[in-house]
């Protein structure tokens, strides 16, 4: 449903399929499939799966994961049928907060507005290579105050559950069992910023301020590179420091997609998310 429902828009949108459609199921779908089950659903008509959507609850806040609908499916009433019952269980749950990572389908975006979310900022892809990173922890620097070592895992929950605005311990434990490794900046010997990286991938993040949260990222994508390699991270408007500070360094900018809420909480200037499906 993924796969097919993103190569339709991207071929929509000029740029051709870009995913073969035998792709992996994401380990984050699967963790949130685990965490949420009763936050799932399945358009089926006559035995065919025809459109899908999953929500998450985290805390007061409730978060669509995932919302597909196949391209000859679509403008029948499926995305809404699917997107009210994931609604109710967001009432269901008790949750206060509305949001999702949107693409840019003004259709798809009518639909989360008519649901009481609002456009807040946009979301860009970043890749950054060898020299890009190197670049990025010569301006990120540590003072004499700061130090980079391994994340306790307790503590990014904690920094985690004070940006985000709610308990995430449950994400953070899968992203540490799906090959993440977290990198902490200590300041004065308290946690200050973490960054995990799985893989190419950065993310997530938090940090107390800006400065803390640019040198915990810069920390992460520097490990492992090796001198080679990309990196890529998930950046909101949101994070101005950050977002400039990479892009300074010389990771590439890619399209944006769009983050949108009932209504901003936690300190997003200080949240980078792991990506589209966990957030």
């Amino acid at each position: 449903m993924h796969v097919a429902s993103s190569n339709d828009l991207s071929v929509r949108r000029g740029r051709g399929a870009s995913r073969p459609a035998d792709a992996p199921v994401a380990s984050d779908a699967r963790a949130a499939h685990a965490s949420d089950p009763d936050g799932y659903f399945c358009a089926v008509e006559e035995g065919r799966i025809c459109g899908m959507v999953s929500a998450l609850v985290r805390g007061r806040v409730w978060y669509l994961s995932m919302f597909f609908v196949l391209p000859g499916d679509q403008g029948r009433g499926l995305g809404r049928a699917l997107l009210e019952r994931a609604l109710a269980y967001a009432e269901a749950r008790g949750a206060e907060i509305r949001c999702t990572w949107a693409t840019l389908d003004p259709r798809a975006q009518a639909r989360y507005v008519m649901a009481g979310m609002a456009p807040r900022w946009p979301i860009y892809r970043l890749d950054g290579d060898a020299a890009a990173v190197a670049r990025l922890k010569a301006r990120a620097g540590l003072g004499p105050r700061e130090r980079e070592q391994p994340c306790d895992p307790g503590a990014a929950e904690k920094l985690t559950a004070e940006v985000f605005g709610g308990s995430r311990a449950d994400d953070l434990a899968h992203w540490r069992g799906d090959g993440g490794a977290a990198v902490a900046i200590e300041r004065d010997g308290e946690l200050a910023a973490f960054a995990y990286r799985r893989g190419e991938r950065i993310g997530p993040a938090a940090g107390r301020d800006e400065t803390a949260l640019v040198q915990a990222v810069a920390a992460a994508a520097a490990a492992g590179t090796g001198g080679g390699g990309n990196v890529t991270a998930r950046v909101p408007g949101a994070c101005s420091s950050l977002l400039e500070a990479l892009v300074r360094s010389g990771f590439r900018l890619g399209d944006p997609t769009l983050f949108m809420a009932s209504r901003l909480f936690g300190r997003p200037e200080l949240y980078l998310p792991s990506g589209p499906i966990l957030y």
